[in-house]
């Protein structure tokens, strides 16, 4: 069995593989410099290499790092005939050196590091200096004891070589690792290779003119200061990796001379001496240029998380705008849709009044008959109102997305012309939500029909459901999870963009009159609110347009077929079986005085009364001869329905309470629990709805006596 320490965390090999070559192959090109004309090495790029190694692979990598450097410093070494007693010991000093950066570098920054920051190059250069420093103590030791070399100049040659490494490899080879890693690597435009060959070049010459040249004036050598320029353009126009590779270009240029025997403008009488001023001029030139580029990086990324900050902010305002102004108009919606239902219930009840008259003439029953269209039309646009508000009750059941969209093909087939073109496409498996299979159903009618009316010369109609999964930051509007997505795709004539932040509004369209209510998209909005998901729009004039509906996938399963019971409260039609006393109490005078008619024809005792307030303030008239309470739930005077009915229950426990209203029951705010069929009846209603609700609460009341 392996030591655990020999069993790190899988990553791709790619990186490691590439940094022991890197590694190897630095390693064998300075012993050649030093081959060739002793220490003419400017820098000792291996260490830098694997400094780089220790910040870039996870922290289980380390030991495995140290174990590379040791075998292939001494693969290199052998293979050139390095390999004694004082490169072991230069070896030993190595490995210390880099543990010490490595544990500096892990407590007091993340690790990698990304050069973001300026904070990051003042941090490696803080942890390399101290641990340079602290090894080049026992490195001159060694020096010193094996071939006599005065003690500080070999620990100055030892700590500028390998601070020189610290500052231009470690932060090229991390850059050069990180773009690898990003995977953006795309075609480059003809200008930058332009600019990167011809930058090249000038470095190159430059290089050599600078270094080769005669003195300006007297002693004064200002040529090498003039690469300052080549730098500041490599710095500018390709950032870090162009400051970094400048100085290569340079450092290559200078020991090349130096190898050839020729001094340098730099100035230095030996070779040894021209090497410590090159090693100082490309230094300070390559700090410089990493200092700036890393600032204008650190500046140019600050202001475009600023710029992404800014439209974010702006997305949101947006956003909170748009919210604010569709919770406006429900609430406008709703009270509209509350009083316009409180006329319709006086209309339809009058309807069935007047069905009650004998001998009427035939054309008066069908004058009748079209009134009554018309208000079952006008009954089904409040209820599109409401629902649009999110004012009407949900009867959420759990229900598979897939099925319900095929069992509703056919019908959507009847509304969509044989010039139109509908397909369907599901998915193969389940997209269980927990919804209200009526309202799902109508919107995807809503939605079906307008794409039928967005082709007016006839095409196709795609529907489609697709699961989702949506992260914490890819709609703003959405919560982090799993989301069944039923989409309706036309290609129509498209939502012009001006009229895209008005879609959602109810009654606006761009249909010809008669064409349409307006409702369709508003309608469709307020059900995916209710039901905690969304509504997204794409459309493109000319082109078409994709409505798409995001519900939320609950992990539940399918109940049973067999365990299915019907919550419809149909009424119960038959005779009521006691005499009772009802309450009606009734804001609208109308609606107050229809629903006395329709109880006291069917032989129950009516009292009404115009509030709350004025019921409470006389309950102990109604005390001892009420024996139920129909009433509305939005009332004048300070008392609510259902703030009346719980003073009544603690006056009288046994007295059951009937509510209705215009308003769905769930836009109360109270604790009440109110069951459409049971003890709630909404405006409008029919009179055996009202009949039904009635004498189920009074059967009750009898047998729990």
């Amino acid at each position: 069995m392996r030591p655990r320490w020999l069993v790190p965390e899988p990553i791709s090999s790619s990186p490691a593989i590439r940094l022991a070559i890197a590694f190897f192959v630095t390693h064998a090109l300075s012993l050649q410099l030093i081959r060739y004309g002793g220490p003419l090495a400017p820098a000792w790029p291996p260490i830098a290499v694997a400094l780089a190694a220790l910040i870039w692979l996870p922290p289980s990598h380390r030991r495995l790092v140290f174990v590379g450097v040791i075998a292939l410093d001494t693969l290199s070494n052998t293979l050139q005939g390095y390999a004694s007693l004082r490169t072991v010991g230069y070896t030993c000093v190595t490995l210390s050196e880099l543990w010490i950066a490595d544990w500096m570098l892990r407590r007091v920054t993340p690790l990698p590091l990304k050069f973001a920051r300026l904070r990051d190059v003042a941090v490696l250069l803080s942890a390399t200096a101290v641990a340079t420093a602290i090894g080049s103590v026992p490195a001159a030791l060694i020096s010193r004891a094996a071939g006599g070399e005065a003690f500080l100049k070999s620990a100055t040659v030892w700590w500028i070589g390998d601070m020189l490494a610290y500052v231009i490899v470690t932060p090229l080879t991390l850059l050069l690792l990180a773009r690898n890693e990003s995977r953006t690597a795309h075609r480059r435009a003809f200008r930058w290779w332009r600019d990167a060959f011809a930058l090249s070049l000038l470095m190159i010459v430059g290089s050599l003119v600078a270094f080769r040249g005669d003195a300006l004036m007297g002693v004064l050598q200002a040529h090498p200061y003039m690469l300052s320029l080549l730098t500041l353009w490599a710095t500018l126009r390709f950032g870090q990796l162009g400051a970094l590779w400048s100085q290569i270009g340079i450092a290559s240029v200078g020991i090349s001379l130096l190898l050839n025997g020729e001094s340098l403008s730099l100035g230095g009488v030996t070779g040894g001496d021209a090497l410590v001023i090159l090693q100082v001029y490309i230094g300070v030139q390559a700090l410089i240029g990493l200092v700036l580029a890393t600032a204008l990086r650190e500046q140019r990324e600050t202001a475009e998380a600023n710029a992404h900050m800014l439209e974010a902010l702006s997305s949101s305002e947006q956003r909170l705008r748009q919210s604010q102004k569709m919770e406006a108009i429900g609430q406008l919606a709703g009270g509209v849709a509350h009083d316009f239902n409180n006329m319709l219930a006086a209309l339809l009840m009058q309807l069935d009044e007047l069905r009650l008259l004998k001998a009427m003439p035939r054309e008066a029953i069908e004058l009748l008959r079209d009134v009554e269209t018309s208000a079952q039309r006008a009954v089904r646009l409040t209820r599109q109102l409401l629902v649009f508000s999110r004012q009407q009750a949900m009867q959420p059941s759990l229900l598979d997305l897939n099925l319900l969209v095929r069992a509703h093909v056919r019908l959507l087939r009847r509304v969509v012309p044989t010039t139109h073109r509908l397909t369907v496409d599901t998915t193969d498996d389940a997209l269980v939500v927990s919804a209200d299979g009526g309202m799902i159903e109508q919107v995807l009618l809503n939605l079906v029909l307008n794409a039928r009316d967005a082709l007016a010369d006839g095409g196709p109609i795609m529907i489609r459901t697709e699961r989702r999964t949506v992260a914490a930051t890819d709609i703003a509007e959405l919560a982090a999870g799993t989301y069944a997505l039923l989409a309706v795709q036309d290609t129509g004539m498209g939502i012009a963009p001006d009229n895209m932040p008005r879609i959602f509004e109810p009654f606006f369209t761009t249909k010809p009159p008669g064409q349409g209510t307006g409702l369709g998209l508003a309608t469709a909005y307020g059900i995916a609110q209710q039901h905690q998901g969304l509504l997204r729009v794409a459309s493109t004039v000319g082109v078409g347009t994709t409505v798409e509906v995001w519900l939320p996938i609950v992990a539940d399963a399918l109940p049973d077929e067999s365990a299915q019971v019907d919550l419809s409260g149909a009424g119960d039609s038959g005779e009521h079986a006691v005499t009772a006393t009802v309450l009606v109490v009734e804001d609208d005078p109308t609606v107050s005085r229809l629903l006395q008619r329709v109880l006291e024809r069917d032989g129950y005792q009516v009292r009404a009364a115009a509030s709350g307030r004025e019921v409470l303030d006389q309950w102990n008239l109604y005390e001892l001869s009420v024996d139920l309470v129909i009433t509305d739930l939005v009332m004048p005077g300070g008392v609510s329905g259902t703030q009346l009915a719980a003073e009544l229950r603690r006056r009288a426990p046994s007295l059951p309470v009937v509510f209705t209203s215009g308003y769905d029951p769930e836009f109360d705010p109270s604790d009440e629990t109110m069951v459409p069929g049971e003890n709630f009846i909404p405006k409008p209603s029919k009179a055996e709805q009202i009949l039904a609700v009635v004498r189920r609460q009074l059967a009750s009341r009898t047998t729990a006596t």
